[in-house]
């Protein structure tokens, strides 16, 4: 701890290459979140961290909305970029084939699953401390590198050149994220919030890690389906929807003619599960996978593990990575 400004001015200039000058707001009550603001100091439980700003959201359709009560830093003692999250309070429910799904966010659960998940990496990394009214606060690792959604999205050629060159050793990663989901589970937790987006490729390793596990969820099988989108996201190269079906067909010019609803998915039904119908080209065996998450799936998937374990036949991937629950170490499949 820095026991005067003129201190925290100099450490700030050290590892930040800031220089501060004027008064230095230093905050330690975190309920009033929008307060606090870059180029201000975080102070929690006699430890200091220089706020750089916002964090950001922008996979919705609006670039840039910033997530107030989640800030960059940079924690003075030790000059590592971190990611602090504050208590935000948000719920909301959706239907799911005729299953209510509540969500809600909560900051004990996500330091439930951060303390299940030290040195685990397929995870991200990061402790729950308190500010000086007892409210907990998440302290996360900033991991170097860009989403999934991101990378996938960015890629500029054509589907099937993907299909062949790219989606084999991308598949292998994701396949890992779903053991590392699967032992999640066998922890007795879950994800709450699987996304695109929420899957983080590491720059500095080039593994996948899964982020933000503040949504707590009534159903566990909520993760399972939402793996079925991010599944169907990666086979894709994307989000392939009815709508721009129909807009762009000649974006699809080996799609069959007889596609229909019964083709969509599950979870978020302008999504198309069936994309066989759109790229011939893929396996049958692979477009089955995809199918057991489209509407009316005669056989749809009761685990992660099955889930990882049929696309390893279909992608020829070796023995499972997996972590034993009791230990948190490696151990052979």
């Amino acid at each position: 701890m820095f026991t005067s400004e003129a201190q925290l001015k100099d450490r700030i200039a050290e590892v930040c290459g800031r220089k501060v000058d004027g008064h230095l707001d230093i905050f330690e009550d975190t309920t009033c979140y929008a307060a606090i603001y870059g180029g201000s100091v975080l102070r929690l439980q006699d430890h200091e961290y220089f706020v750089r700003g916002e964090m950001t959201e922008g996979r919705f359709g609006i670039d840039d909305q910033p997530k107030f009560w989640v800030k960059h830093a940079i924690d003075l003692a030790t000059g590592a970029p971190k990611i602090i999250k504050m208590v935000f309070h948000e719920q909301f429910s959706t239907s799911v084939a005729g299953i209510r799904i509540r969500c809600q966010r909560s900051a004990d659960k996500e330091s439930a699953v951060l303390a299940l998940c030290k040195g685990r990496d397929r995870f991200m990394q990061g402790k729950t401390t308190v500010d000086h009214l007892g409210t907990p606060v998440r302290v996360i690792d900033f991991i170097r590198g860009r989403s999934l959604y991101s990378h996938i999205n960015d890629l500029e050629m054509a589907h099937e050149d993907y299909y062949v060159q790219v989606l084999p050793g991308m598949m292998a990663e994701v396949v890992h994220c779903i053991d590392a989901l699967q032992t999640l589970h066998d922890l007795g937790q879950h994800h709450g919030d699987v996304r695109n987006d929420h899957i983080f490729i590491d720059s500095d390793t080039g593994k996948y890690r899964w982020i933000d596990f503040d949504y707590h969820v009534n159903f566990a099988d909520y993760d399972i389906w939402c793996m079925g989108n991010v599944i169907n996201f990666v086979v894709g190269m994307g989000t392939n929807t009815f709508h721009w079906l129909r807009r762009y067909p000649e974006s699809y010019p080996g799609c069959r003619s007889d596609i229909n609803g019964e083709d969509a998915m599950t979870l978020g039904r302008n999504r198309i599960a069936n994309l066989k119908s759109l790229f011939p080209y893929v396996s049958e065996s692979l477009n089955e996978i995809l199918m057991r998450f489209a509407v009316n799936a005669g056989h749809p998937y009761e685990s992660l593990k099955d889930l990882a374990n049929d696309l390893r036949g279909v992608f020829d991937l070796p023995a499972n990575e997996s972590h034993d629950p009791t230990t948190g170490l490696l151990t052979p499949a």
